[in-house]
């Protein structure tokens, strides 16, 4: 008789989502894809606010901060980066990641060189299947030893728990402003960009 333990076990429970495994395969953006990438921005980033934001404070910050023409503008920078991990129809994660002096962000590092991870978002459906994972990887490449810092809502225990496994401390707090609304934000760094 077959094993139908092993069936039951290996079968999603009701409800679940399955995506088939992907190799995730981070690259640059390309000038030509700031559609593309706003759009899983706009998908994306509502998912990290707080329930209790109003939905039109998030559109109103998708429309202004993360639209086609704000990543057109990222795109031309030199200083910034737009990494992407692609799926069947198009990306499915994506980091922003801004080079250079700060006036905010680890006490420490402002006014020095460092790399801002502003962005860091992967689509739900991907959530598990290393993108991140790989998306932080590519960053902390292309930093190429400047320190790397980012901005995480303090009440985002999901994104805090992902970010200190991967080696980022606490260095401080923030406010970050969504709509009309403002929010702390925990600043992180990675433990050898303060020599904590």
């Amino acid at each position: 008789a077959p094993d139908q333990t092993r069936a039951t076990r290996d079968r999603p429970a009701a409800g679940a989502r399955m995506t088939a495994p992907m190799q995730a395969r981070v690259r640059r953006a390309e000038p030509g894809e700031a559609a593309a990438v706003a759009a899983l921005a706009a998908r994306t980033f509502p998912l990290a606010c707080p329930p209790t934001l109003p939905r039109e404070h998030v559109a109103a910050f998708v429309a202004t901060q993360l639209s086609e023409a704000e990543f057109d503008r990222h795109l031309a920078d030199p200083a910034h980066r737009v990494l992407v991990v692609d799926g069947p129809g198009g990306p499915v994660g994506y980091a922003l990641v801004l080079h250079g002096a700060h006036d905010e962000g680890p006490e420490a590092l402002r006014g020095a060189p460092s790399a801002d991870l502003s962005k860091l978002y992967v689509d739900p459906d991907h959530h598990g299947g290393g993108v991140a994972r790989a998306l932080l990887d590519a960053v902390r490449a292309d930093a190429a030893g400047l320190p790397v810092w980012l901005g995480v809502n303090a009440d985002n225990a999901r994104a805090k728990r992902f970010y200190a496994k991967s080696g980022f401390v606490t260095a401080g707090v923030r406010e970050f402003t969504v709509g009309g609304t403002t929010f702390v934000d925990d600043v992180l760094v990675l433990d050898d960009a303060v020599g904590a």
